[in-house]
């Protein structure tokens, strides 16, 4: 009878743990937010002077967006490609996956990153 008891109460144990995992990985209707580091590629076009140039660097930073910078003041080769890229002056100058973005704004930098 005790056998039979335990058996009945191990029985009936695993089968509310079933139910209760049941319902933890039943799919929701709601949809989940999950944060993922981006893969991106920037490069971005500075001067040592320039606050926004600061302020642009320190945006990916906070964001770990790993990122290369070019002082075109400092680099002759980089200057010269920087006005490959665009006849516009002015710094900062940031191409993200292929998108150009002139100055610096979160706004812009968090969608060409895909973070908004």
């Amino acid at each position: 009878m005790t056998t039979r008891f335990f058996l009945v109460i191990a029985i009936m144990l695993f089968a509310m743990q079933g139910l209760s995992f049941g319902a933890v990985n039943k799919p929701s209707n709601q949809a989940v937010m999950v944060a993922v580091q981006p893969t991106a590629k920037v490069e971005i076009y500075v001067t040592d002077w320039c606050p926004y140039c600061t302020q642009a660097i320190k945006f990916l930073k906070d964001n770990r967006i790993p990122y290369v910078a070019y002082d075109i003041e400092k680099d002759s080769k980089a200057a010269k490609r920087r006005d490959s890229l665009s006849p516009r002056q002015g710094v900062p100058f940031a191409v993200i996956n292929g998108k150009k973005i002139y100055g610096f704004s979160a706004e812009a930098y968090s969608q060409a990153l895909g973070l908004k």
